[in-house]
């Protein structure tokens, strides 16, 4: 005789979320990073290497993708860029959201953003308060599961 449930498998996914390494100066508009945040994006790729990310998600900005660079070269995956704007950033983190929960069942992502945009993103799908990240501040990761589109756990780790 065959079984078969009726009720549907949970969506897992994992998101790590962390801000752009060491920006340089040059050009204001748009910097690139330092050689000190060249290394910590390199070592990035080497960190969360077992997590196979099947997506990396940055802004529009060059520190953001040259952070990810790295990190999808070794998952062999191309970098997604996901404009934020003044204007609609209240709906950045479920844009974001949504293209993760897109992603088959227990796929991780990786989301790399701006001391502002990190706190704000995890803070909507948390609904917990998150501490600011310093200006000087590059090494903080949050990591958070989500259960079916929803926050279920969450870290703030160092790396």
């Amino acid at each position: 005789m065959l079984f078969i449930s009726t009720a549907a498998h949970a969506q897992n996914h994992m998101v790590f979320l962390l801000r752009h390494a060491e920006k340089s100066a040059e050009p204001a508009s748009d910097p690139g990073l330092t050689e000190i945040g060249t290394a910590r994006a390199e070592n990035l790729a080497v960190r969360l290497a077992n997590a196979k990310p099947a997506a990396v998600f940055t802004s529009q900005y060059r520190r953001t993708q040259l952070t990810a660079l790295p990190l999808a070269a070794a998952s062999g995956i191309s970098v997604t860029v996901v404009p934020i704007e003044k204007a609609t950033a209240a709906e950045y983190p479920q844009q974001l959201l949504a293209r993760i929960c897109a992603l088959p069942a227990d796929a991780s992502a990786v989301v790399i953003g701006h001391s502002n945009t990190i706190p704000a993103i995890a803070e909507a799908w948390t609904a917990h308060p998150v501490r600011p990240i310093a200006d000087d501040e590059y090494n903080r990761i949050l990591i958070i599961k989500l259960k079916d589109c929803h926050a279920v756990e969450s870290l703030d780790l160092r790396y």
